[in-house]
């Protein structure tokens, strides 16, 4: 268990994504659903979606395509690539979130305490920088939130079997070009999917 460290950024205008992201998968895993597809986990994630109104008031989320979810358990990297080159960025704020997530490889073995702080140097950089459009910042934030309290919930759950992987962030990414709402969920979705599969 962590202790003295939580993984909020106060300063990130869409850190309230990475908390309801945590708060959706803590009551999914704690009610120990055995939902194995992906229509089960997703009708399981809305169900418990609906009820928290943070994420209410985010936005109408977009319903969780399942084509997509399949491909990010089938070709993470792939999809990720695919999802930010879709995106509706320029090339140099595509550019950025490719390397914040070509990043967090190199970070995933260190301690939370250094991926936190790199994660909010990377987020202070994108909040200063006058060449995004308040859209791209947007995404590219949400998706840093999500990422940075994802991360937390894998390394505080260490003992109890729980992984984070690309996927999660796939998830994020693709949902949050359409809005904050369904990248919360396109997320959750992803990492129940993809540590269903390595649990089976």
């Amino acid at each position: 268990m962590l202790t003295g460290l939580n993984p909020e950024n106060t300063a990130n205008p869409y850190d309230i994504a990475g908390k309801i992201h945590n708060d959706i998968l803590d009551a999914y895993l704690t009610g120990y659903h055995t939902c194995s597809t992906i229509a089960q986990v997703s009708q399981k994630v809305d169900s418990i979606s609906a009820l928290n109104n943070d994420l209410l008031n985010l936005g109408t989320s977009s319903p969780v395509i399942y084509g997509d979810i399949q491909e990010i358990i089938d070709s993470p990297q792939t999809a990720l690539e695919q999802a930010i080159a879709n995106s509706p960025m320029t090339s140099t704020a595509k550019d950025c979130l490719s390397g914040f997530m070509a990043s967090m490889l190199l970070w995933q073995d260190d301690d939370y305490s250094v991926i936190h702080q790199s994660i909010i140097s990377f987020e202070a950089s994108v909040l200063s920088n006058a060449e995004f459009s308040n859209e791209e910042k947007r995404i590219i934030l949400t998706t840093s939130s999500i990422t940075r309290y994802a991360i937390y919930y894998t390394k505080e759950r260490k003992d109890k079997d729980w992984e984070t992987s690309v996927g999660n962030r796939v998830g994020a990414v693709q949902g949050a070009v359409a809005n904050s709402s369904t990248a919360v969920k396109r997320s959750t979705v992803a990492g129940i999917m993809i540590q269903n599969l390595q649990t089976q």
